[in-house]
Parts: C-alpha cells; structure tokens; sequence
C-alpha cells in the first residue's frame, strides 16, 4: 500500500465520521424541533382542557336545569289535572244544586195561589230562565224581586197595575184600605 492509498483510506473515514457526525446532529435538531412541537400541543392541550372543562360544567349544569324543567312541568300538569278534577267536582255540585234550586222554585210556584197556572210550553220556557242559565235576564221571571232584589220586600210589584208584567210569580196589588 502506498501513501496515497492510506491518504485517501484516511479521507474515507473522515468523510464517513463527519457524514455521521452530521446525521447524529441532524437527528438530535429533529428530536429536539420534536420536543418543541410536543411541548407546544401539550400546552395547547392544557388550555383546552380548561376549556373543554367549562363546557362539561356548562353541560352537567343545563342537563340539571332541564330535569328541574321537566320535574316542574311534570308538577303542574299534576296540579293542572287536580283542578281539573276539582273544576268538575264544583260543576257538578253547582249543576246539582241549580237543579235543587230550579226543583224549589216549581214547588214554589205550585204551592202559591198567586201564581197562574200556564201550559207545558210554559213552565218549560221558566226552565231556561236567567236563574237556571246564567245568561241574565232573558225572561221576565229574572226580573222579579225576588231575583234582582229590587222591588217590594214581598217580591210583588208596587202600584195598582193588575196587570201581570213581571213573571208568573207577580200578584195583583190589593187596592182596597184596611
């Protein structure tokens, strides 16, 4: 082997200890850019989950808000359904007792021998009078005293008029001096 054979051996490996020394310093540049890029998206990391933390709350506390919602609507379509009952019970009573009040008022006007005797078709046009309908005086029975509270203590008509103008219940007022 001559010297220039060794030269160039020698260039060889210096060459070669120089491409890996390079590769080694290029591959720890890479692992540290890495470590960097790494750091950076745990950091971002971090502050998403503070993030995502607050969302999560944020969430726990409108699903918490919709079931007190829903129990509280549940609650008044109970309560609603409770009035509703109770709303029937009153109507029913109050329908029993309009039939009660309906019931005396006939025997009222059979019992009283100042009350004129009328056909059917009558007596069954007082069964819709302003006291058993509730729509106001539509008959001249609503108007007696005895209904508005107006008139004479005894629910008869004042004057000598014998005419019969405020319902079957009217007497004719006795004109004659004690």
């Amino acid at each position: 082997m001559d010297t220039m054979t060794v030269i160039w051996i020698i260039v060889a490996i210096v060459v070669v200890l120089a491409l890996i020394a390079l590769a080694v310093a290029a591959s720890r540049k890479r692992n540290q850019r890495h470590r960097q890029q790494a750091d950076s998206i745990r950091a971002n990391a971090q502050e998403q989950t503070s993030v995502v933390e607050k969302r999560e709350a944020i969430a726990e506390e409108t699903a918490a808000n919709a079931r007190r919602a829903q129990a509280e609507a549940e609650a008044k379509a109970a309560e609603a359904k409770r009035l509703q009952v109770d709303a029937q019970t009153h109507q029913n009573t109050a329908t029993s007792s309009r039939d009660d009040l309906k019931h005396e008022w006939q025997r009222a006007d059979e019992l009283d021998p100042d009350v004129k005797k009328t056909d059917t078709a009558t007596n069954d046009a007082r069964a819709t009078d302003a006291r058993t309908t509730g729509a106001g005086p539509t008959n001249t029975r609503a108007t007696d005293a005895r209904t508005t509270g107006s008139g004479p203590a005894n629910g008869r008509p004042s004057g000598t008029d014998s005419t019969n103008t405020h319902g079957a219940h009217a007497k004719p007022t006795d004109t004659s001096s004690t």
